[in-house]
C-alpha cells in the first residue's frame, strides 16, 4: 500500500460504478492515480472489506471495467488498487 500512496493523484469528480458480487453501485471518483482510486459512495457503503475484489466502470455509459482490490474502507469512501494497470494505460494511449 505504501507504493500506492506515492503515486501522483489527480482530483476528480467523475461518476463511476462499482461492480461487486453481481451488484452495481453508483459512486464518484474523488482522486485517481496510475495505481488506484479513491471512490466516494452516495448511498451507504455496501458490505465491503479490505482485500475484496471488485470492478470499476469509470463512467456510466462505458463498457470498460477495471479489476481492483479494496485497500481501505472508511466512512463513505473506499480506496482501490488497480490490478490491471497495463490495460488502463493501453486504453488511455490509443
Amino acid at each position: 500500500m505504501a507504493e500506492y500512496k506515492r503515486r501522483i493523484r489527480i482530483d476528480s469528480e467523475e461518476r463511476c460504478q462499482l461492480l461487486l458480487r453481481d451488484s452495481s453501485y453508483l459512486a464518484k471518483v474523488k482522486n485517481i492515480s496510475s495505481g488506484g482510486a479513491l471512490i466516494h459512495f452516495y448511498d451507504p457503503l455496501p458490505d465491503l472489506h479490505v482485500g475484496d475484489n471488485c470492478k470499476v466502470r469509470m463512467n456510466e455509459e462505458s463498457t470498460s471495467e477495471y479489476s481492483c482490490e479494496v485497500v481501505r474502507v472508511e466512512n463513505s469512501d473506499i480506496a482501490v488498487m488497480f490490478n490491471d494497470t497495463a490495460r488502463l494505460y493501453s486504453k488511455r494511449t490509443h
